[in-house]
């Protein structure tokens, strides 16, 4: 990974904060990027963490990273979290200059008044300046609106098998207890492939009060399942388009049920392990790419077959675009559940053949020079569009919901004529089309990346398409 440093975007948070900032640059220049952000997620953690203990950092003489380390261990967090990132206390140490530009990190955190959404920014600032694939943190109003689409409630246990900072599972606490209005409602469960990630989840959870199952360390979770562990919500925010999930050797496993997904992309195998980890009436909330709607692979177009006739989609919704500062990737929301029949835990509206596509791309506003974000009332609207439609809104009359051009329920025959393409725009009305001659700054842009995104799935296909004519024909 580059160790070149840049200025900290708008995400990062309150003007007092600039100095750790400044000081993290230089740590990430002295060590790796990766390393640089892990000290730092380490200091701010003790300083956030309720104890005097790690107030003093600060004032202790000598090496900086012996001392992090050693009150690391003293506090027992290394069996907690982790060990610290150079390995744990008197492991390594980091060269001299390296070591002062630690030092530097924990002075400026020290001296801070107000600490509050420090760790977050930083999460933030990990991903908006190293994030690639699936190495990046979900953005809060991401995790809030899956959360809210998932609705948990209290007693259910939640499972995130590609749980990054932990926001979702944080996301699903704070949705139940607003709802239940109690605390500590949700058995939250993560896994994670990536060690680091593991140790920033802990550290995210712990910091909001959060018991919490991290597993026993860092797995593949499309290669290995919780043990006992059937979840009443999944929400997973997996790699986009990974090419090296190593399919091939799963070829033939129980899991695929609806087809097996294709070895150069594991996006519907991510989709069948969220449904496979599902309780009887569990739902699940999975991020995937714009392209997963109407890939033309056959794999895949198979397996969307299947998720319509098998009634397991229940909503698709599209998001704005540049929800990742480092990625052009259209992404949608796609909803699942395991039972749409009116019950207790479904809502009273029955939904038994039906899909709800929400096209939300006209929604959010501008974050910064390289991403867009949801506001709170965007995610309210979305979520309250489908608490309306299963019949779990606080309407007495459980009304049908509004009349939304940008929202359609459809029958499993209509998808089926088009191919199964999932695509909420081949459904409901286009936002562009309607906005006549005047269109504003906002909407110029949005349909601007719009087109970037066509543009990019165009490049995708061609390249696809010169694969195989290779592969079958010889290069041509």
């Amino acid at each position: 990974m580059a160790e070149a440093v840049v200025t900290a975007p708008a995400i990062s948070g309150s003007p007092a904060w600039k100095g750790v900032w400044r000081a993290l640059d230089a740590l990430c220049a002295a060590v790796s990027p990766e390393v640089g952000h892990q000290l730092a997620f380490q200091v701010i953690f003790l300083r956030c963490w309720p104890t005097p203990v790690g107030a003093g950092l600060a004032r202790i003489l000598g090496p900086a990273e012996p001392a992090l380390s050693s009150v690391w261990t003293r506090l027992g967090l290394d069996r907690s979290v982790g060990s610290g990132v150079t390995g744990g206390a008197q492991a390594r140490r980091l060269h001299q200059e390296a070591d002062r530009a630690l030092a530097a990190v924990i002075a400026e955190v020290e001296r801070l008044e107000e600490t509050r959404g420090l760790f977050d920014a930083c999460l933030d600032l990990y991903s908006s300046r190293f994030g690639t694939g699936g190495d990046y943190y979900t953005p809060p109003p991401l995790a809030r609106l899956m959360a809210g689409l998932a609705a948990p409630r209290a007693g259910d246990r939640v499972l995130d098998p590609a749980c990054g900072s932990g926001r979702l599972l944080i996301a699903a606490e704070q949705w139940a207890r607003k709802q239940d209005h109690c605390a500590g409602v949700l058995s939250l469960h993560g896994r994670d492939i990536r060690p680091e990630a593991c140790r920033a989840a802990a550290m995210n959870l712990m910091l909001h009060g959060l018991h919490h199952d991290l597993g026993e360390g860092a797995v593949d979770s499309l290669r290995t399942t919780p043990v006992n562990l059937l979840a009443d919500t999944v929400l997973v925010n997996p790699p986009l388009n990974a090419k090296d999930w190593e399919g091939g050797g799963l070829i033939g496993d129980p899991p695929w049920s609806l087809g097996t997904p294709p070895k150069g992309n594991a996006n519907f195998a991510w989709v069948q392990h969220a449904l496979n980890r599902l309780s009887s009436e569990g739902r699940a909330v999975v991020l995937l790419p714009d392209s997963a709607t109407r890939s033309l692979n056959t794999a895949e177009t198979q397996i969307r077959r299947r998720l319509v006739e098998n009634d397991l989609l229940a909503g698709v919704v599209a998001l704005p675009a540049r929800q990742f500062p480092h990625t052009r990737t259209g992404t949608t929301l796609w909803l699942f559940s395991k039972d749409k029949r009116a019950s207790d835990r479904w809502g009273r509206r029955s939904r038994v053949g039906e899909t709800l596509f929400v096209d939300a791309r006209q929604l959010g506003a501008r974050a910064g020079r390289s991403a867009r974000r949801l506001a709170d009332e965007d995610i309210d609207l979305i979520c309250s569009v489908f608490t309306s439609w299963r019949g779990i809104s606080s309407d007495e009359d459980g009304s049908e919901p509004r009349d939304l051009s940008w929202c359609r329920s459809v029958r499993q025959d209509d998808i089926a004529r088009r191919g199964y393409d999932l695509g909420p725009g081949s459904y409901v009305q286009t936002p562009f089309a309607a906005l006549g001659p005047t269109m504003s700054e906002g909407q110029h842009r949005l349909a601007k990346d719009t087109l970037y995104e066509r543009f990019d799935d165009t490049a995708r296909i061609s390249q696809q398409l010169r694969h195989v004519l290779e592969t079958e024909d010889g290069p041509w």
